[in-house]
């Protein structure tokens, strides 16, 4: 009996040695492998601090903790995680105890190996009484078939810690470009706003022009009739606004009704880039890059798992327990049993569907492949297109300050010029309503380089 136990404590031990040392392997593969932490988005965070607007971190961090998509995506990754301990679970030994007790009455008509004379047999009663019995099995991982699904499920982890990464980037963007838009709309308002008071001025020329017997009526009706104009505009500008807000507060994870953004003005001083040209090298850090890296990656250690399937599985398997037909039998040292064995499953014929498995996790290699280049295709694409517009938008906005800077002097001269007489009001309302439109001009030019400045951010994986 001791020697029973001696074998079952045994092979639990070789098995549970086994499977520390199977699992110290598979965690250094994975550390090989890398992580990337879906609770700490201070990489997305920091690209977006080249802008030095602390209003414009602080909406981002916002976005990044309290988002929704954010809180689904981090979700996510700890079921991969856990997916990945279930996997690594099966590099340990199974261990089971049950009880067990039944009795059985064998039938008087029963079959017999061995023919009788008389056609009833006596009727046997059969008791079984079994008590902690421990069946132990554990699988033999030699040709790395359990390792490299622990391998697949970790970077399967990888590739949802990529999207969370992917959410975070499209979420910072969308709240810098909507806070810019927002930015962009205040800076008209205040456009708008003095221009009204620039022809509440020029209305006062008038009526005075008008009682001094200067000039007729139609002049001021027009004054008037052209500054109630611009009032529905800036109306106009401010319902939008409130629906950029709105927005926004949505990006954030937050209220709208709660939510509110002080006024501010479009700045000028974004960030200069050190570079011309776009290079594949700087595109590579980008999540969804990283991600079909990972899937390319996921896809080859997949080909591994199924190509184990070819070969044998090895099972060591033990039991041990107390097995008796009487209870007064139960604890007796004779009623001691053992089991120790090894079960080899070998593949003969299955239809050809472990050849075919492989055949298909190399096509889904090649598909990774062709995605990842797609991707970077398309990364190429979007970064090339955002930095020539940029590019483009410096001489835009210098030749629209001229502009501005030449229609700000005519209409300065037609206001002299009206106030001595020597011109009518219709050239003074046309110089203001081409200050007004070049105004508004620039501060959109202005709107769109910060709209191209984020979309380039964003096209470099949230960092120049």
């Amino acid at each position: 009996m001791r020697k029973s136990v001696l074998y079952c404590l045994s092979f639990v031990a070789l098995c549970s040695t086994a499977s520390l040392a199977q699992s110290a392997a598979s965690a250094g593969s994975s550390a090989s492998i890398g992580s990337v932490s879906a609770d700490q988005p201070n990489s997305v965070r920091s690209g977006w601090a080249v802008f030095r607007d602390p209003t414009l971190d602080s909406l981002i961090d916002l976005g990044l903790t309290s988002n929704p998509d954010v809180r689904v995506a981090v979700s996510r990754v700890e079921e991969a995680r856990i997916r990945v301990r279930v996997a690594e679970s099966y590099l340990s030994p199974s261990i089971r105890s049950s009880l067990n007790f039944n009795t059985q009455s064998l039938s008087e008509y029963r079959p017999v190996a061995v023919p009788v004379t008389s056609e009833r047999l006596p009727r046997i009663q059969l008791n079984t009484l079994q008590i902690l019995p421990i069946d132990a099995s554990y699988e033999v991982d030699l040709f790395k078939r359990i390792r490299n699904t622990v391998r697949v499920t970790d970077l399967q982890r990888q590739i949802t810690e990529s999207d969370v990464q992917i959410t975070q980037l499209i979420v910072a963007s969308e709240v810098a470009r909507l806070y810019y838009l927002i930015r962009a709309n205040d800076s008209e308002q205040a456009v708008i706003r003095r221009n009204i008071s620039l022809r509440d001025s020029t209305i006062s020329i008038i009526r005075a022009r008008f009682q001094a017997g200067l000039t007729n009526e139609i002049d001021a009706k027009r004054a008037e009739t052209d500054i109630a104009n611009v009032r529905v505009q800036l109306l106009g500008l401010e319902r939008g606004r409130t629906e950029l807000v709105n927005g926004l507060a949505g990006l954030c994870g937050q209220n709208p009704a709660n939510f509110s953004l002080s006024t501010g003005r479009l700045g000028t001083g974004f960030p200069e880039l050190p570079f011309s040209a776009i290079s594949a090298d700087q595109l590579r850090h980008r999540p969804d890059l990283l991600q079909a890296e990972q899937q390319t990656q996921a896809a080859s250690v997949q080909v591994q798992v199924n190509r184990a399937a070819l070969y044998p599985r090895i099972n060591l398997v033990g039991a041990g327990g107390t097995l008796t037909g009487q209870i007064g039998h139960l604890f007796f040292p004779a009623s001691m049993t053992y089991l120790l064995g090894i079960n080899a499953s070998v593949p003969i014929f299955e239809g050809k569907r472990n050849q075919q498995n492989i055949v298909l996790a190399r096509q889904q290699v090649r598909t990774a492949d062709a995605s990842y280049q797609q991707r970077m295709l398309n990364a190429q694409r979007e970064a090339e297109t955002a930095l020539d517009n940029l590019q483009s938008m410096r001489s835009q906005i210098d030749a629209q300050n001229l502009a501005l800077e030449s229609a700000r002097y005519t209409e300065k001269l037609n206001r002299e010029l009206y106030t001595k007489g020597l011109t009518t009001f219709l050239e003074v309302l046309d110089s203001q309503r081409t200050v007004l439109d070049s105004e508004r001009q620039l501060v959109l030019l202005q709107s769109q380089r910060a709209s191209y400045t984020v979309a380039l951010l964003k096209a470099l994986g949230g960092s120049f």
